[in-house]
């Protein structure tokens, strides 16, 4: 869910160009090739593609059953149908559900590895119906008649506890779900899920909420927690709102403070009891593998034991992820050798030449895929060795150059087999009614597969697959979870992670024997990456165990085979562990068969009736005794994000034909592109003009369109658009009278314009806590061209193009050297105030996201250092910054609502160059400035929004170090110039 106070800023701010809100803002990609139907259910409008056809059968009934449940458990029930979309465009293993006041939820369906995040024996359709239909539940438990408004004053949804309730009431209390990250976070003393200090944050935030709800309603029971959804403050006596802290306050004395100290005292009896009869990392007694990061995802070794390729982030800040290959020797060297969303499913080649692994990337129809690739170990070439499979965990095969992997079909996980020199791939096995797989091991003395099979019942097994006969063993029995087998130097044993603790522990199989031993027994944790024979200097065995007992970062040990295990028998006192076992008065059931007969009715689905109100707005304002009136703005969105409206204004009472405003937009993603239409009358083109500030009123209407390039697109943090926009307006500048006394600058004039717009756009720029203000590295390209036309009544004719690049590269530390460079050329006759050149002052410039898209000043350059305004036809700018990190942040904030963060300091020259460039005297020649300067950058963060703002001094370069004529400036700009 977006945040609600950027929600606010946007319907406050951004009537123009909103963008809609549905499985786009996720994927970043449109999909008309989807023919999208409609089923009715008793209480629910359940929206999937007709490809899907008979998912609505499965749903109906997952939806009743938990309809019926949350109505009793929460006291709630709706007047209307619930609106469900659900959609296979991406294998995306996530929903979410929107808080407007006809509620919705948008869910991906048809994924085969959600059971690696998640354990348990639901399904992932009754998984994450279940869990998104409590948050609307929970919106309209809380709901008043101030609507969005009691977000602004009040907090009636705190996210942990709307996570929490959702797997409180849906949801057994598991590993994944909660136990092995809330345990660490205790023992580590670290509970605060916002310290931005671990990958594990967010799992925390659930596990946090969801054992308070557990606590709570063991402790104080479910009525309880119903009253305090229903309690109501009043607003100015008329006006109703829920705030939870005030809530809380008068259903436990104390209020929420109390309740947290003494749920902790609570958890941390339990689990400091259940540490004592555990062990701990240092139990191991193991020898420490360096680890390339700060946090790990996934780990290999190589067949002879010399290399371990390890995907790790370098730290939290900087969540690059990335594959690495490591000597396993004590030169312990390190080579990076691929980045990006790749997922934790080594597996090296027999002969170690080739490293497999899978990666999310774009393919048919743009869609978000699994694929396998592999990657050179001597040339470091990476290739895409399957397209369009939806295919993970790439395994060993019978065959010298065959691989194996796991096939998504419809939710349903396939074993297939590959060769790598014919790309022939044929079919093992057969599953289908919502069968699983995955953690594909190849185990050569057994001719065999040993995978991870969930199967249609919710039993979670390892399975042992004969390439020869087909015949499937099953080695292990129970709700155990066993995951991700790694294979004996012999052949003959495979280690295994286990989640049956409600941590990771790891087990040894011995598959002559039979029979399972435990390896470890750690309180917070271990899973085995690796296994390694004995070698020169070591007379014994070695497993490669990732073990931590902070939340702060990972570790691996190389631990001895023939370890001594601490086993006590675990004894806990039921009135610590009760709350762990706590369920709701009625328990949605883990297993529902499809009902076709819950469908009343079906038809194709008509997106324009399903356009959603998301919010109004309206109020006073005040200027002058001349200009007072009314401001209001209006947003509908269509849930699967094809439709949105919006509409800003505001009336003025006291003049109101020469200073009311507004503007309407339509947004349509209806087509591969998107496509925006507007109409307006706005004061929106601003910029400084000579040492004045020119606003210029704009009434006409454009088109714009945005098409996303997928052949610009890497999975390493690179994209690329192409954008268009045709416009017709009427540019009329305010106080045209203010600049007639300014010799070298042309008089702002008054005219229609007819333009077309085109820009091509790449960019890459890896994820860093400090974008905005100091960006790590990145480089990017933008071409534009515009150009008018004297046509439908227009005055203007002219064309502009506009090359803009930048990069950032590496220097000393985190200390970074930035070059900008900049080419602009025009040719014709454009309205005077429309220059190209270098302007007097720095103009605003910030990089918004896309929920903020105004633009409200222009982009020129300014060399810093001259104070003076400079047009021409041909323009030539560049700059050179040495940047240096200062503070990480200033730790400030002035009325909750501005917080000052990182600091920074740079170095710079600016040089540019104007041809046929106005004179005082009236003629025209060329201008050439070349300024230098420091100056100290800080980010800054307004209700949401961050920028960066600056202070700086300046001159041109030939007076350097003299004290007169220097420039002192403060300026708000991006730290890249898009």
């Amino acid at each position: 869910m977006k945040k609600l106070r950027l929600l606010f800023i946007v319907f406050l701010f951004a009537g123009h160009e909103l963008p809609a809100q549905g499985f786009n803002s996720t994927n970043g990609r449109n999909h008309p090739e989807l023919d999208w139907q409609t089923a009715e259910t008793e209480h629910f409008l359940i929206m999937y593609p007709a490809r899907l056809a008979g998912i609505e059968a499965e749903a109906a009934p997952i939806a009743e059953e938990t309809y019926r449940a949350l109505s009793e458990n929460l006291g709630v029930t709706f007047n209307r149908k619930i609106r469900m979309y659900l959609s296979d465009e991406d294998e995306i293993n996530n929903g979410y559900a929107v808080p407007f006041k006809n509620a919705y939820t948008n869910m991906w369906v048809r994924t085969n590895d959600y059971s690696e995040v998640w354990t348990g024996g639901e399904k992932w359709l009754r998984k994450i119906i279940a869990h998104e239909l409590t948050h609307i539940f929970h919106f309209e438990a809380t709901r008043t008649n101030m609507g969005l408004w009691q977000y602004v004053i009040a907090n009636p949804l705190p996210r942990t506890w709307a996570e929490g309730m959702a797997q409180y009431q849906t949801e057994d209390w598991d590993s994944q779900r909660g136990d092995r990250w809330l345990r660490k976070a205790i023992f580590d003393s670290r509970l605060n899920y916002n310290d931005e200090q671990s990958i594990e944050n967010g799992r925390l935030m659930y596990a946090f909420g969801n054992s308070q709800l557990r606590y709570f309603t063991e402790k104080y029971g479910d009525s309880t927690l119903v009253n305090l959804l229903d309690h109501r403050e009043k607003f100015l006596g008329v006006f109703k709102y829920h705030d939870f802290g005030k809530a809380f306050r008068e259903v436990v004395d104390g209020g929420y403070s109390a309740f947290y100290e003494d749920w902790l005292k609570h958890m941390n009896v339990y689990y400091y009891t259940l540490a004592s009869q555990m062990e701990r990392v240092d139990s191991l007694e193991a020898e420490r593998f360096p680890l390339p990061g700060q946090f790990m995802y996934d780990a290999a070794l190589s067949p002879d034991d010399s290399l371990v390729a390890v995907i790790s982030i370098p730290a939290i800040s900087r969540p690059v992820r990335s594959l690495y290959i490591v000597k396993n020797d004590s030169t312990q060297q390190i080579v990076k050798a691929a980045e990006g969303r790749m997922n934790p499913d080594l597996y090296w080649s027999r002969d170690g030449k080739t490293l497999y692994f899978s990666r999310l990337a774009r393919g048919e129809h743009s869609s978000l895929f699994h694929d396998i690739f592999a990657l050179d170990r001597d040339t470091g070439r990476e290739s895409r060795i399957t397209h369009n499979r939806k295919a993970r965990y790439p395994a060993g095969a019978p065959g010298e150059n065959q691989i194996a992997y796991i096939v998504n079909e419809n939710g349903t996980g396939n074993l297939f087999l590959y060769n790598t020199e014919t790309g022939v791939e044929e079919r093992i096995t057969q599953y289908g009614n919502n069968t699983q797989a995955l953690w594909l091991t190849w185990i050569p003395g057994r001719q065999s597969w040993l995978f991870h099979r969930f199967d249609a019942d919710g039993n979670r097994n390892l399975v042992l697959l004969n390439y020869e006969t087909g015949t499937e063993t099953v080695i292990d029995s129970g709700e155990i979870d066993n995951r991700k087998p790694v294979l004996s130097p012999d052949g003959n044993q495979v280690a295994y992670t286990s989640l049956r603790d409600e941590v990771p522990n790891v087990f040894i199989y011995d598959f002559n024997e039979g029979t399972e031993t435990r390896f470890t027994n750690l309180f917070t944790g271990g899973e085995v990456y690796g296994w390694m024979a004995e070698r020169d200097t070591l007379n014994f065995e070695q497993l490669l165990i990732r073990a931590s007992e902070t939340k702060r970062g990972d570790q691996l040990h190389w631990v001895n085979r023939d370890r001594t295990l601490y086993q006590p028998e675990i004894s806990i006192p039921e009135s610590y562990s009760r709350w762990r076992n706590k369920q709701p008065p009625v328990k949605i059931p883990s297993q529902v068969e499809p009902d076709e007969s819950l469908v009343t009715d079906r038809y194709k689905y008509r997106s324009f009736k399903n356009l959603s109100h998301a919010a109004t707005i309206a109020l006073p304002y005040y200027a002058n005794r001349n200009d007072w009136g009314l401001f209001a703005t209006t947003n509908w969105n269509e849930p699967l994000g094809k439709h949105a409206f919006s509409a800003l204004g505001w009336l003025s009472v006291a003049s109101p034909a020469e200073r009311s405003y507004g503007s309407v937009n339509y947004l349509n993603n209806q087509f591969f592109p998107s496509l925006i239409f507007s109409l307006y009358r706005l004061p929106e083109r601003a910029r400084f003009y000579g040492a004045r500030f020119l606003v210029e009123e704009l009434t006409g209407g454009d088109i714009k369109m945005r098409i996303p390039l997928d052949a610009l697109e890497t999975p390493s943090y690179q994209y690329g658009f192409a954008d268009f926009r045709l416009r017709h307006v009427l540019m009329n500048p305010y106080g045209r009278d203010h600049f007639e006394d300014i010799p070298e600058l042309p008089v702002p004039e008054s005219a229609r314009q007819t333009d077309l717009q085109a820009a091509l756009q790449i960019k890459k720029q890896r994820p860093w806590r400090d974008h905005a203000i100091h960006p790590l590295d990145g480089y990017g390209a933008r071409l534009s061209l515009t150009g008018a036309e004297k046509i439908f009544g227009s005055e203007t004719r002219f064309l502009t193009a506009d090359l803009n690049t930048f990069a950032l590269l590496p220097s000393i530390g985190l200390h970074r050297i930035y070059a900008q460079a900049r080419f602009q050329v025009r040719w014709g006759e454009a309205l005077p105030q429309n220059f190209i050149g270098f302007s007097r002052y720095d103009n605003i410039n910030l990089n918004l996201p896309d929920e903020v898209p105004l633009q409200f000043f222009d982009e020129a350059e300014r060399i810093r250092g001259y104070r003076s305004l400079v047009a021409g036809r041909q323009v030539a700018f560049g700059s050179l910054e040495y940047r240096i990190p200062l503070l990480q942040s200033l730790q400030t904030r002035i009325l909750g609502v501005v917080d000052f963060g990182s600091t920074s300091l740079s170095f710079f020259s600016d040089a540019g160059v104007v041809w046929n460039a106005r004179q005082a005297d009236g003629l025209r020649g060329t201008e050439t400035r070349w300024g230098a300067g420091a100056e100290i950058k800080n980010s800054i963060r307004f209700l949401g929004i961050l920028f960066s703002h600056a202070i700086g001094a300046a001159q041109p370069v030939e007076n350097v170090f003299e004290n007169d004529d220097v420039d002192l400036y403060y300026r708000i700009k991006a730290a890249v110039p898009f």
